[in-house]
């Protein structure tokens, strides 16, 4: 039994595809794969509340085994129970808050990730047709008090690559342990930050442990900087999505495709 961890955006829903879905041949590809008793786990930066309503909202016929959610934070099965998860410290979502005060207008959005809820504080260049990418969110103009006492998976933000070199150097300078992801595009950087041992091969490695997956059924499939983690670490089942985002990238997988199902399996 073969277990395919395949990103979403990029990936299984190539963002070639001009309607923004999961193509028919890739659809039928994973699909035939379950049918054939294999596992298919989306790994995804986009939290499970999301991504699961997507799933069945959009896709009927086709339910994921399992979902890798937040960038590897967190697990779930495809019925909503969480198998692992990892938060943010208290004493690092605090001075994250902090710092977003004193630099406000330099960070353009920032978003909050809870169990059961993640949406934006705030976007300063917010249009009505960003609802459709995003799931659903938009920004709430809450305080930032309104996540006080919650557990935080993540905080992801958009701002200057000299601010977010700011935010990194300040946690650091606190003995503050994290992880985080950051792409760019042009002079906005995006970025998530998360509990220090977060990364989507750590959250695969986690659930080996747990349905006791030998790392030769492990096959990675991503486009992206989040998906990094898994090609180091299951690089010889690694394949990337050609993107024209990745082109720095492509030597981090061992197989590189154009599509999902472009993977051969025996």
């Amino acid at each position: 039994m073969k277990w395919l961890f395949t990103d979403f955006d990029g990936t299984l829903r190539n963002s070639r595809n001009e309607k923004n879905i999961i193509s028919e041949k890739d659809m039928n590809f994973v699909k035939n794969l379950q049918q054939k008793g294999n596992k298919i786990i989306i790994s995804t930066g986009r939290p499970f509340e999301h991504i699961d309503k997507h799933i069945k909202e959009t896709y009927s016929d086709f339910l994921p085994d399992y979902y890798l959610t937040n960038a590897g934070a967190a697990i779930y099965d495809n019925q909503g129970k969480e198998i692992f998860s990892q938060y943010l410290d208290e004493n690092l979502s605090k001075e994250i808050i902090e710092f977003v005060k004193n630099n406000r207008s330099e960070i353009f959005s920032l978003v909050y990730s809870f169990k059961g809820e993640e949406d934006f504080f705030y976007h300063d260049f917010w249009k009505e047709e960003m609802e459709i990418t995003f799931m659903g969110m938009k920004p709430q103009n809450r305080s930032f008090d309104y996540i006080d006492g919650k557990q935080i998976i993540c905080f992801k933000m958009s701002c200057t690559p000299s601010v977010w070199t700011k935010l990194m150097q300040t946690l650091e300078n606190k003995n503050l342990k994290f992880s985080y992801v950051s792409n760019n595009l042009k002079e906005i950087t995006f970025n998530e930050i998360h509990h220090a041992n977060v990364s989507k091969g750590n959250a695969i490695k986690e659930m080996a442990k747990v349905f006791n997956i030998c790392n030769d059924d492990i096959i990675v499939a991503g486009d992206d900087n989040n998906d990094l983690s898994m090609f180091k670490e299951f690089y010889d089942n690694s394949y990337i999505v050609m993107q024209e985002h990745n082109k720095n990238i492509r030597d981090k997988a061992k197989f590189i495709i154009d599509s999902l199902s472009d993977i051969k399996l025996d």
